[in-house]
């Protein structure tokens, strides 16, 4: 086209006459809703006439109720919404400007329904997805003689009907069908789907019941198939075979029996599925699933036969597993290796029966909220074995149980996807290797529980796609920016029961789910959690890494071998790791040493090391104050190389709110009476310094006061030969207990894995310690709602305890904590407020989400390495909102960033919020004297101080998904992407969702599905296909950017700019490089009412219009480009013009935006950067 065919087609845009037409040609072809090929391949006679396929359409097609795309059916369209009959509104273009808006459908499917995506396998994966696969979809004889001919599942499936309002009912298939398995092509088909959308294998349910099959041959075809390349395995359902379906008890249907001879008849069946080269291996051994070990009657001996037969028969060794549907204990006990979540049985969970009035009087069922099954998934329960992760897309088996069924309310794609990004996260931390990343969906296809990933008439394949988004690996090629690129080797005196260790724990787990660290752990001894240590991180006994006869250089050649290169940053956990300072000190990193001892332990562990300790240490992280003033008065350390970060334990939604059903709940698994008030303390190692016999004898006080309805438990184990000079050993401790007859008062619990279920079971919490430099356990019962009762001068606790977390009393003063305790007991009211405050201040400071990333921060400094992010808050008078702000960046996922809190002289409260937030982050605010007028130069003092790669410009009103950052910054492995960018929600002032920009005319008026999936283009593609026209990201909260040259041109540009400074901001900020957009919604973005954006036409529009010619001329003269985007300019423009200037004719925008000006602009070309004419 050369410029005088263009500036015809302009003139025909601004023509009246051909105006209206034009127009609904243009929205129609630039929405991508018109599909030519399709239309021209449906009409044959259009075809042969050789017309134009839209124009057609437009004029003859929607009358002739002809179809513009496969989806659209124009009939259905004007039949249901008659108002676009009336009003002679092209059907096409009607959605296209309001039905799309308006939600409208456009044929007889659910508006849930997502269709089969054209994406390919994933190249890779980031855990290995096994989904259960139930076979009983054909006819067997079994069934035949038991249910009636020719029953399968699909015939309870299509019985099922709604049992209350809201209740989805029944659950009928999409694609696939009411499909036979018999039919090969189905399990084909079923392959293909999985595969596409991530899943690595199916776990078939295999039946065998004394060497019988029933609904074997699935399994049987899957085998025959040696093309079908994808992994298999089974779980042997090994209980009665029969029914307790409608609200019959049990009905056997072919009896289980189990022997020894079973035993080996049944490995060596399917010791033949072993050998097949796709069934599913764990470090090379062959997974075995039982669903129900514990009606083995020896499952210990059991386990043994299969493993010899394995063995003599040349399988080798074999990994035995069981899903947890009933029995929830360590697999050990079996003489099993793992355990597999089968939810929805994952504990109990409270009923939702009431708030669901059912239709008929004889519904029994129990209703539950699936929400809290993704909520258990927010703070998974740590167990001592090793456990995979397993979740269901939903659960409804009315149309097994009818009026008794037990139905999970609020399923849905987005929480699904939540439940599995948090499950493949804990797998990734807590399993190195890929082949133990194992995750279980149940299920693939039970369609009569309402469990399935497989396409259904509602959803379509919303499930499946949410599984391939979560699943599949982020771009390999390079490491993230910053935080990758530095290594950490913690050390850890030993891995033994303790506090210290334990914290350890904590802050491994934090950093490997929130950074992307590089982190070995070096253990100085042995100990109970040494493996635990193993199945997170890298971590080797020092004996195993180092001999005692090698040299110094030696030592230190292997211990940087081991590390893959000199650490970064080594951070020795506490004060007792003192006997390797010395050497690690010669391998010229720094030493971060964090402080956890006072004096008693020092004297014990570290006294002789000390000294090498203070050389050596580059900074000291103390736990506490007390910690601080020890170090500077005994070992003169300087308090400037002291930061005090205080204990912190995870939050576990399991201690919020609980309520005294719950406690009692917790009271009856412990064992503990119901009717007493329970006392509990906790420790281990040092009876005395940990204060046991204090406990001891405020229970003796308390009974010769007659207080007879309470018990006292201590949690934690002391050796007998402990001693103390003035009180004995620890064993003459515990016989006088037992000889005074508090035996029945006072009860020693060993150790425990976790003191969590019991502190929730409890009343109080007594500290008892002598001498406690910040204990981890005073948190975990302040996170049960329990008061605390301390010494003063102890340490660290009574920083915590104040006056409004429980009491303090003189230090070791038993009468005083008896007293306290009486107190406590007797004035209920006053001990549960306490514990709720306790609860309340230790959620707001002293959880690891709250501390680590200050410690983090610490880490950075002593390292001398910059964050990966650098999050930029700039503010002016939005305290309203800030709050809600800050919490959504403080709660981020991915935690490797810096703070730069900016306050643009605001007038609200809002300086008393940032400082707020500012000294939980351990920052400060930056405030400005005088109100800079714009956003801008907010923008660029918070780059200049910005010392990460990448940057987030965080508005203070908009609101963040805690996954923005962990999806975004890995977007940032490949080095050609500068600018990554998600898609947004408006919220209101209120923060209620009111709209987004994907249905909005703002974007589909330049593409109807360009930002509905992910993608990765080069910035040339990016602004041609549309931010060459318009800003395509309405919100910089949405977006993060690799940080580029700002010069002072540039500045003053931005600045000069009366509106649209953004959009030429994100302009330079891609240049030469490639942007990657995700589709997922991790932005809301608030529009206010007074905004300028909001009042634009009454105040700004010709200021708009004059802008959009500079930014476009800056477009054309900096971008590769060709005609297509002027066009594209110029429709923009005369849009525009239209909504702003309603009735103006057109020639008036000349003053403002001349077209002839636009059409005659020197085009630079991909062969040449030379400007030519157009």
């Amino acid at each position: 086209m050369n410029k005088a065919d263009f500036m015809i087609l302009l003139r025909s845009m601004t023509s009246r006459r051909r105006w209206k037409r034009f127009r609904v040609w243009q929205r129609i072809r630039a929405s991508g809703q018109f599909d030519g090929p399709w239309y021209l391949a449906q009409n044959p006679d259009v075809a042969k006439r050789g017309a134009d396929p839209i124009m057609h359409y437009i004029d003859h097609g929607a009358a002739e109720s002809r179809d513009p795309n496969i989806d659209f059916d124009t009939e259905y369209y004007l039949t249901r919404y008659t108002d676009v009959t009336i009003t002679a509104i092209n059907p096409l273009d009607h959605y296209i400007r309001f039905g799309r808006k308006e939600k409208r459908e456009t044929r007889r499917i659910p508006a849930t329904y997502v269709p089969r995506s054209s994406e390919r396998r994933p190249a890779g994966l980031r855990a290995r997805v096994i989904a259960f696969y139930v076979p009983q979809f054909y006819p067997t004889p079994e069934n035949d003689a038991f249910w009636g001919k020719g029953f399968t599942e699909w015939t309870d499936v299509t019985r099922a009907v709604p049992q209350f309002n809201g209740h989805h009912q029944p659950r009928l298939p999409a694609d696939l069908g009411f499909y036979d398995l018999r039919i090969k092509d189905v399990q084909k088909q079923q392959i293909e789907i999985a595969q596409q959308y991530g899943l690595s294998g199916f776990c078939f349910h295999f039946y065998w019941l004394n060497g019988s099959r029933p609904l074997e041959m699935p399994i049987t075809q899957f085998i025959e198939n040696d093309t079908h390349e994808m992994d298999f395995c089974i779980n042997w359902a090994n209980g009665q075979w029969g029914r307790r379906w409608g609200g019959r008890h049990q009905e056997v249907q072919v009896l289980q029996s189990h022997s020894p001879e079973d035993d080996l008849a049944f490995i060596e069946y399917v010791a033949g599925y072993f050998r097949d080269r796709r069934y599913v291996r764990i470090g090379g051994k062959p997974l075995l699933m039982v669903h129900r070990p514990g009606l083995l009657p020896s499952a210990v001996e059991t386990a043994e036969r299969w493993r010899t037969y394995c063995r003599a028969a040349g399988i080798g060794e074999i990994f035995l597993a069981y899903p947890q549907s009933l029995d929830t204990i360590d697999p050990a006990e079996f003489g099993f290796d793992a355990a597999v979540e089968f939810p929805p049985n994952l504990g109990t969970f409270p009923e939702s029966s009431a708030s669901m009035p059912p239709f008929k009087s004889d519904f029994c069922g129990d209703i539950h909220d699936w929400a809290d099954l993704v909520g258990r998934s927010r703070a998974y329960p740590q167990v001592p074995y090793t456990l995979f992760r397993g979740l269901c897309p939903s659960w409804d088996n009315t149309a097994q149980r009818r009026e008794t069924t037990s139905i999970w309310m609020n399923a849905s794609p987005s929480g699904y996807r939540e439940w599995l990004a948090n499950a493949v996260a804990d797998t990734c931390n807590r399993f190195a290797d890929f082949d133990s990343r194992l995750i279980f969906v149940n299920a693939w296809n039970d369609w009569a529980e309402g469990a399935y990933l497989e396409p259904d008439a509602r959803y379509g394949y919303a499930y499946l796609q949410q599984t391939r988004d979560v699943v599949a690996a982020p771009p390999a090629a390079g490491k993230l920016p910053g935080s990758s690129s530095w290594r950490v080797l913690f050390v850890s005196h030993d891995a033994r029961l303790g506090g210290a260790q334990g914290s350890l724990l904590d802050i491994l787990q934090w950093l490997q789910a929130h950074t992307d660290l590089e982190i070995k752990v070096l253990c100085l001894a042995g100990g109970q959690q040494l493996e635990q240590f193993r199945r997170m991180v890298d971590t080797v006994l020092l004996d195993d890494l180092v001999s005692k006869t090698d040299t110094t250089p030696t030592k230190l050649a292997r211990i940087t071998a081991w590390c893959g290169g000199r650490p970064d940053l080594i951070y020795c956990n506490s004060l007792a790791t003192g006997r390797v300072h010395a050497l690690l000190g010669q391998l010229d990193s720094p030493i971060l040493t964090h402080a956890r001892e006072l004096a008693t332990s020092v004297a014990r562990f570290a006294k002789e090391d000390m000294e090498e300790v203070v050389s050596h240490t580059r900074k000291f992280v103390a736990c506490s104050r007390s910690v601080r003033d020890y170090l500077i008065a005994e070992y003169s350390v300087g308090s400037n190389i002291i930061d005090v970060l205080p204990s912190a334990v995870p939050q576990s939604s399991a201690d919020h709110n609980l309520t005294e059903i719950q406690r009692l709940g917790s009271r009856r698994l412990a064992g503990w009476p119901t009717d007493s008030t329970i006392v509990v303390g906790s420790g281990l190692g040092m009876p005395f310094r940990k204060g046991a016999d204090l406990f001891i004898e405020v229970a003796r006080i308390l009974r010769a006061r007659g207080v007879e309805d309470c018990h006292f438990y201590w949690l934690g184990l002391f050796p007998g030969s402990e001693r103390d000079e003035a009180l004995g050993t620890w064993s003459q401790q515990v016989d006088r207990l037992l000889a005074d007859g508090l035996g029945e008062k006072v009860t020693f619990l060993g150790n425990v894995d976790d003191v969590r279920p019991y502190l929730r079971g409890a009343d109080l919490f007594l500290l008892t310690s002598r001498e406690e430099p910040f204990g981890r356990v005073i948190l975990e019962a302040a996170f049960a709602e329990l008061p605390v009762i301390c010494f003063a001068g102890s340490g660290g606790a009574p920083d915590f305890v104040e006056d409004d977390a429980g009491i303090i009393v003189d230090w070791a003063d038993p009468i005083a904590m008896a007293d306290a305790t009486l107190k406590l007991i007797q004035d209920r009211p006053l001990r549960m407020k306490l514990g709720k405050q306790a609860s309340g201040k230790a959620r707001r400071h002293f959880s690891t989400d709250r501390v680590f990333p200050r410690l983090l921060s610490t880490m950075r400094e002593v390292a001398n390495k910059p964050p990966a992010v650098s999050i930029i808050v700039p503010n002016y008078n939005y305290a309203r909102y800030l709050s809600e702000r800050m919490e959504s960046i403080l709660g981020q996922s991915f935690q490797d960033f810096e703070l730069i809190i900016l306050d643009d002289a605001s007038t609200d409260d809002s300086r008393s919020i940032l400082d707020y937030y500012a000294g939980i982050y351990g920052t400060h605010v930056i405030v400005n004297e005088k109100n800079s007028g714009a956003p801008y130069p907010q923008w660029f003092k918070g780059i200049a101080l910005a010392r990460a790669d990448l940057i987030w410009i965080a508005e203070a009103d908009d609101v963040s998904d805690p996954a923005f950052l962990e999806t975004l910054v890995p977007l940032f492995r490949d080095p050609s992407v500068k600018f990554a960018f998600c898609a947004s929600k408006i919220i209101n002032d209120r923060s209620e969702i009111v709209g987004d920009y994907l249905s909005s005319r703002y974007l589909t008026d330049l593409s109807d599905f360009k930002w509905r999936r992910s993608y990765q283009v080069s910035a040339q593609q990016e602004v041609n296909e549309g931010l060459g026209v318009k800003n395509t990201v309405p919100n910089i909260s949405a977006a993060v950017f690799r940080k580029f040259d700002i010069t002072p041109d540039f500045v003053e540009h931005v600045l000069s700019l009366p509106t649209s400074g953004d959009w030429y901001f994100i302009l330079e900020a891609i240049r030469d490089g490639s942007v990657a957009y995700e589709a997922a919604v991790l932005n809301h973005h608030r529009r206010h009412v007074n905004s300028v954006s909001s009042v634009i036409v009454a105040s700004r529009a010709e200021a708009l219009v004059r802008t959009r010619q500079r930014i476009h001329q800056h477009v054309l003269q900096t971008y590769e480009t060709d005609l297509a985007i002027r066009l594209k300019m110029a429709e923009h423009i005369v849009q525009l013009w239209s909504d702003l200037f309603p009735g103006r004719p057109a020639e008036e925008m000349e003053s403002l935006y001349s077209l002839g000006q636009l059409a005659g602009f020197p085009q630079r070309t991909p062969e040449s950067s030379d400007i030519v004419p157009v």
